[in-house]
């Protein structure tokens, strides 16, 4: 059997094709049979170790007697670690390196092979000290990329001194961010600035399509600041202030609007999961009491409903409600989509007009205070500073700023949202649309259909004033769809009739 792995793109003489050419022709010169090859593509033995998919499967093969040895193109390609190797060999693993004097199935090579171990583990070590070392020289010298992925909006190019590389400005990618930003800015949805960047034929670096945490990645994050980061945390000047050695692709006051308007909503409370779409908003027309899930065994599987549990758990209902459970779902979404499902989606959005400058004072507060708790730091140069900086954000700050409150349309339609929301997610638009609970009246055995009679959703189309829902404006070209229409019609009708 053989085992090929490559970490990243390499030279020709390192390559997938190449290790594996040499290794069948090693199988032919000794005539063994050549059982299968497994690969590990762009996996590093440095940093998964044996947490490998295509060792695990090399592994279990040995240990199934489908394998007798394992042949490599060199050593290092099976583990880097003295450790890892150790662990193979006790395992029962043979090894045999085509290009080293090399095979664990004698005690020669046994002991040759943690040799070379040793020095394979050194040669790791010793290439992971130089790229630290080179990362650390680049980001010293300020203006200098330090290697990886470059950032959406820029490009690499050579450093005008020659010594390494820099970033500039890729006009085409930045006129994308701008124009997203301007979106979200302008009071639209990032669903909208994803969809509009899309419609125009960008794409991120690593993917197909843009997605939105990927989208809110590049708007609120500070390479589009012109800022380079190390672990996590911006690099400053020698005054504190966060370094800008590229040119930026948004002001900074944008960028912090961005995050207030982007920042992800904090969970008021941890809600338990619930098991099905409609769990807590049925409820039980006889009692009023909460329906909750209910499982049978039948010849299919399985078969759910929701029902009154209100005599089992010690209260009395005279006839307890109970359905099944796919059926009143099905029916209860048909009712709501057939009405809002091409209708837009809006968000009400309390926006505070920035105070011109406000941004980029409390920015250096954050990063003055910052500059406190760093070793050798000039505390008395940092608190008059800090003062200073106090001052002009009060005198700022007091200026008269009026909050208000926006109607934005998302860009979707609640058909468009329902499909690409999970159940919590549906669960929550079914519940901000609903008035009440829904009771679900108690019927004789037998009867199966499900109907407005029987579960009476309390919509607010079907109030008295509810015609806007049904206006042309919601739907494709103009035109209202004619069975919507009818359903909600005979549905208000049948309302008005029950009410007299």
């Amino acid at each position: 059997m053989g085992y090929v792995r490559l970490s990243r793109e390499t030279a020709d003489s390192t390559s997938v094709a190449r290790q594996r050419q040499v290794i069948e022709a090693h199988a032919r010169s000794r005539g063994w049979e050549l059982v299968t090859t497994v690969e590990d593509i762009d996996v590093s033995a440095s940093k998964r170790r044996l947490d490998r998919p295509g060792l695990t499967r090399v592994r279990a093969l040995v240990a199934e007697g489908k394998a007798e040895a394992v042949l490599v193109w060199r050593l290092d390609r099976l583990a880097r670690s003295v450790v890892d190797f150790g662990t193979l060999l006790d395992d029962g693993l043979n090894v045999v390196s085509c290009t080293e004097p090399l095979d664990t199935t004698t005690a020669m090579g046994r002991a040759m092979a943690e040799v070379l171990q040793v020095f394979a583990a050194l040669e790791s070590r010793t290439i992971g000290d130089r790229l630290k070392s080179t990362i650390a020289y680049r980001v010293g010298q300020g203006d200098r990329w330090r290697g990886g992925p470059t950032p959406y909006g820029y490009k690499s190019v050579p450093h005008p001194s020659g010594d390494g590389k820099t970033l500039a400005v890729e006009p085409v990618e930045a006129e994308f961010v701008r124009r997203a930003a301007n979106i979200v800015l302008g009071g639209g949805t990032l669903y909208k600035a994803m969809q509009a960047l899309t419609a125009d034929g960008s794409k991120p670096r690593r993917a197909e399509t843009w997605s939105l945490s990927s989208l809110r990645v590049v708007l609120t994050g500070d390479s589009a600041l012109g800022r380079q980061s190390r672990h996590g945390v911006p690099l400053r000047d020698e005054e504190g202030v966060i370094a800008t050695p590229w040119e930026p692709i948004l002001p900074v006051e944008h960028v912090e609007r961005l995050r207030a308007i982007l920042a992800p909503r904090p969970l008021t409370q941890t809600r338990r999961k619930a098991s099905r779409l409609l769990s807590g908003l049925l409820v039980c027309g006889t009692c009023g009491s909460r329906l909750r899930v209910n499982s049978r065994r039948s010849e299919g599987g399985h078969i759910e409903s929701y029902g009154c549990r209100a005599n089992g758990d010690g209260r009395a209902c005279s006839r307890p409600a109970s359905i099944n459970a796919d059926q009143v779902e099905a029916f209860l979404v048909d009712e709501f989509l057939s009405v809002t499902g091409r209708m837009a989606v809006v968000e009400h959005r309390q926006v505070i007009r920035d105070v011109a400058g406000l941004a980029e004072v409390e920015e250096a507060i954050a990063h003055t205070t910052d500059s406190m708790r760093e070793p050798g730091a000039d505390i008395g140069a940092l608190v008059a500073r800090l003062a200073a900086l106090t001052s002009s954000r009060d005198e700022l700050a007091s200026r008269p700023t009026k909050p208000i409150i926006e109607v934005v349309e998302t860009g979707e339609t609640y058909g468009q949202q329902w499909e690409r929301s999970d159940d919590d997610e549906r669960r929550a638009m079914l519940s901000g649309v609903l008035r009440g609970p829904i009771p679900v009246t108690a019927i004789g055995r037998g009867y199966r259909r499900i109907d407005a009679d029987r579960v009476a959703a309390p919509w607010p189309w079907l109030d008295e004033f509810a015609n806007r829902f049904i206006e042309p404006s919601w739907s494709d070209g103009g035109n209202s769809n004619p069975n919507a229409v009818a359903w909600l019609r005979e549905r208000q009708a049948a309302r008005a009739n029950s009410s007299t």
